[in-house]
């Protein structure tokens, strides 16, 4: 999904409006592993004047990962940017055990980065690439060579070329924004003084889906990034919420309120036709489709309070997975299937936690404020989600291990984040 991403969005940049620089997230790393690899990064040579370099793209990319130490370049013994200039003894000497050299080259069409990554130990050269870019696609290109590093030495996809969405607020006024997934980039799809709510986006990353209110009535809106055209999920003035596409990209999955009763449809969004599959008088709500298209996760507080449930996607076979504590609530499945975020309540906190798709083995990754709207990383190995720090709503992203944990503030209040895929 991700080749199309770039291309894609230069198409978007022509439709929504840049927010100012300032609005852009900086990012906090708040936990790392102690065993974080020890890794230089060098120049790579400039870039576009007024924006970071490839290199500063990539130096911060590893370290909010809280996998990798960043050497400080001021140690740096050269600024080698061909591999025929890589001494392994002088970056051993400086406590490296990883490089990665590189170069940008600006060309007719745009520009030709480079980069080599070794094993300093060794001397063994662990990955060779090269990007061809346009001068707009120069930061998401830095953000490819940060997953090319990152997968050298963890043998995991990486997870920085990719957008978010997230809803800011900034006095009344709301906005939803997409953004890189360092936050570099932002970019408005819709902003006003109603409330924006629960963005999601289809397989293919170019719509979002997101609720918001129509005549004081929550409607969900399937937006096409690209055009701007928008769809109501919302016939005869129904009450809709969460929405949730399903792996094909062809059918929503949601919920409506009527008549007191909050029940789980789906919409095929190309024929409008729906299937109820949740009934009686519980509120269920908050569905999350399977990588396999198989089965929803949901919740429902038909056992006395908020519990995460598992049914398949015509409805039957319905049964609880969540027995831990008396909220469980908001389920994202991991894209490989095997795990479930969610936001669990622990001593008066509402905490991000993830469980294997059974309902086993729970694990709280962050307890510190009240979180919301978990979404993974393509990789699976990373989850963002909205919390609370010093009073303010902001993004921050955890490692599935919760090893690592990264903050990342905004000019606003920063919440409901969702990863592209």
């Amino acid at each position: 999904m991700r080749k199309s991403v770039i291309v894609f969005f230069l198409g978007l940049l022509a439709l929504a409006f840049v927010l100012p620089s300032e609005a852009a997230l900086t990012v906090q790393v708040t936990k790392s592993v102690s065993t974080a690899l020890p890794i230089a990064i060098p120049s790579f040579g400039p870039g576009i004047a007024g924006q970071p370099t490839v290199a500063d793209v990539v130096r911060a990319d590893l370290s909010h990962s809280g996998l990798f130490r960043v050497l400080s370049p001021a140690s740096y013994p050269s600024d080698p940017q061909t591999p025929g200039a890589v001494q392994s003894s002088a970056w051993t000497g400086i406590g490296a055990t990883g490089l990665a050299v590189g170069a940008v080259e600006k060309s007719a069409a745009g520009y030709t980065v480079t980069v080599y990554v070794y094993n300093v130990a060794t001397g063994q050269e662990l990955a060779a690439k090269r990007f061809t870019c346009s001068p707009a696609e120069l930061h998401m290109t830095a953000h490819h060579v940060a997953d090319v590093i990152y997968q050298a030495f963890t043998g995991k996809p990486g997870p920085f070329a990719s957008r978010i969405a997230y809803v800011r607020q900034v006095g009344p006024e709301y906005s939803l924004i997409v953004a890189e997934s360092d936050g570099w980039n932002p970019h408005v799809v819709v902003q006003g003084r109603m409330p924006l709510l629960s963005p999601v986006w289809s397989p293919n990353n170019q719509r979002l889906a997101y609720v918001t209110y129509v005549n004081s009535r929550a409607t969900i809106f399937v937006q096409d990034l690209a055009t701007g055209r928008r769809q109501a999920i919302a016939p005869g003035g129904q009450i809709v919420s969460a929405p949730s596409f399903s792996p094909n990209g062809e059918e929503l999955a949601y919920a409506r309120s009527e008549g007191g009763e909050t029940n789980i449809f789906t919409v095929d969004l190309s024929t409008g036709q729906r299937q109820q599959l949740t009934h009686g008088g519980s509120i269920n709500t908050s569905p999350s489709w399977s990588p396999n298209g198989g089965q929803i996760a949901f919740v429902s507080d038909r056992d006395g309070g908020p519990q995460i449930f598992v049914m398949n996607a015509q409805g039957g076979g319905q049964h609880r997975i969540s027995y831990s504590g008396n909220y469980n609530a908001s389920p994202a499945f991991s894209p490989n299937g095997q795990r479930i975020a969610f936001i669990h309540r622990t001593d008066g906190v509402y905490a991000l936690a993830v469980m294997n798709a059974s309902g086993g083995d729970l694990k709280v990754l962050d307890a510190q404020g009240n979180c919301d709207h978990p979404s993974f990383a393509d990789n699976g190995e990373m989850v963002i989600y909205g919390t609370h720090r010093g009073g303010r709503k902001v993004l921050a992203e955890a490692s599935v291990d919760g090893r690592t944990l990264a903050i990342l503030h905004g000019a606003g209040e920063d919440s409901q984040p969702a990863w592209s895929h």
